[in-house]
């Protein structure tokens, strides 16, 4: 079973991008469905950490952004069932831990209605994050459309890097490379001036 990006040739990350795992399945026995998808997901975020960085970290940060809202939700229902034990101290210490100036917290009624404000803020966020990561996922683009946005991607950088790419023999990882090198690249020559960019 194929396990990294270097493994495979462009035309495989091709194929997997369009829902075909055969070749993930090379030189192994099949596994199920999920650990596959797993895979899949696994390799295309190696891939971006190599051709994108920017939007790789951008990627990571929003899912550290839902888990620590996750934690945040939890921590708040926490807070309420130590208020419904009449325990307000110890919820009151969470708040602060929380970042809640002490200056809020000063009765046991203010303590439960900011866990209160504070948890449905929190599941506001949760929501509003899961209806967009939603919508991203349902932005489902059919086959054509994925080979389409990778051929394109591929005349992009052979035209910047003025070279030959043949995705059956091109190494995936080294792909990714020549894709970050490319947009390095294009970056620079926007920043020379008109004529020094002509010359490259």
């Amino acid at each position: 079973m194929i396990e990294r990006l270097d493994q495979l040739t462009l035309a495989d990350l091709i194929e997997v991008s369009c829902g075909n795992m055969e070749c993930l399945l090379q030189g192994g026995k099949p596994k199920d469905d999920k650990e596959v998808a797993r895979l899949a997901n696994r390799l295309f975020e190696d891939y971006l950490a190599i051709a994108s960085p920017k939007q790789a970290k951008m990627n990571l940060a929003e899912s550290e952004e839902i888990l620590k809202l996750r934690m945040k939700e939890k921590c708040l229902r926490i807070c309420i069932a130590l208020c419904g034990q009449n325990r307000h101290d110890m919820a009151k210490v969470v708040l602060i831990d929380l970042d809640v100036d002490d200056d809020l917290l000063t009765s046991n009624e203010k303590i439960s209605l900011r866990c209160r404000a504070m948890l449905d803020e929190v599941q506001y966020e949760i929501k509003r994050m899961d209806e967009l990561s939603q919508e991203k996922g349902n932005k489902k683009l059919s086959v054509d459309a994925i080979r389409k946005s990778w051929y394109s991607e591929i005349s992009y950088v052979m035209s910047t890097l003025k070279m030959s790419i043949d995705p059956a023999a091109t190494n995936a990882a080294i792909y990714a490379n020549l894709v970050r090198q490319a947009g390095e690249r294009s970056k620079a020559l926007s920043k020379m001036p008109i004529m020094a960019g002509m010359l490259f």
